[in-house]
């Protein structure tokens, strides 16, 4: 974990949000270190794994978001103790918390960090979908599948983009998936997100939203409340 030690690790304080984008390639002699600091439950739930690409990248999502969590906490990964609230969303059991959220698509895992309010964060790969048309009616409302048809070489991207609003707003709000993404509708115009609309009585305070990308064909979205926050973005391409 040479990367995440050697660099002054950077002090997150009150208006802040960090952002990190950690590459889930590591060599295999890192594996047991990194499973080592996993608790009990997530070693089990690593061993339900029976593809070893699967099982190596939830060993080194979940022991990143340990020794990045005790860099901030001041204490050893393997004494955080995780909870989760009723709804399923993670949380840091400790006397001075932080909030956080964590989601990984293929090869890079994203990670967002907030000493004041809950945040989400999504991220996925831009990939082919044979079944793009059927999702874009699926899961967009009218005006957002307009959006994203409007230019079809950017069908794939926007699609994607658009998914990644409503995963990053459902689990800020700490809801997971249990309102299904038709039920909220957004916008982008010049680059900035808003939500327009929400059913069933969801939350729709205002909200804040900001789009990332990585390289390597990855789009991203924070949501976090005040829009006064600063974001700090850290990328680490190879954990050893």
């Amino acid at each position: 974990m040479s990367q995440l030690q050697a660099a002054s690790f950077p002090h997150l304080s009150s208006g802040h949000i960090h952002i990190w984008t950690v590459s889930l390639h590591t060599s295999s002699d890192q594996i047991g270190y990194l499973r080592s600091i996993l608790s009990d439950r997530e070693k089990r739930k690593a061993s339900f794994f029976n593809v070893d690409h699967a099982q190596h990248s939830y060993i080194v999502s979940q022991a990143v978001l340990r020794i990045l969590l005790a860099a901030y906490l001041d204490c050893r990964p393997e004494d955080i103790e995780l909870g989760a609230q009723k709804k399923g969303k993670p949380f840091v059991i400790h006397k001075h918390p932080v909030f956080f959220n964590i989601s990984n698509s293929n090869n890079l895992c994203a990670y967002a960090f907030s000493p004041d309010s809950e945040v989400g964060i999504d991220i996925e790969k831009i990939r082919d979908l044979p079944d793009i048309d059927q999702l874009i009616e699926r899961n967009l409302t009218n005006s957002e599948r307009e959006y994203c048809l409007k230019i079809p070489r950017k069908k794939l991207s926007r699609f994607f983009q658009f998914w990644t609003f409503k995963e990053s707003y459902l689990k800020a709000i700490g809801e997971g998936m249990r309102l299904t993404p038709e039920n909220m509708e957004f916008s982008i115009e010049n680059g900035e997100i808003r939500l327009v609309s929400v059913k069933y009585g969801f939350d729709a305070t205002d909200l804040c939203f900001k789009g990332f990308e990585r390289e390597g064909s990855y789009t991203g979205t924070l949501t976090y409340s005040d829009k006064t926050t600063i974001i700090r973005e850290i990328e680490v391409s190879n954990l050893v």
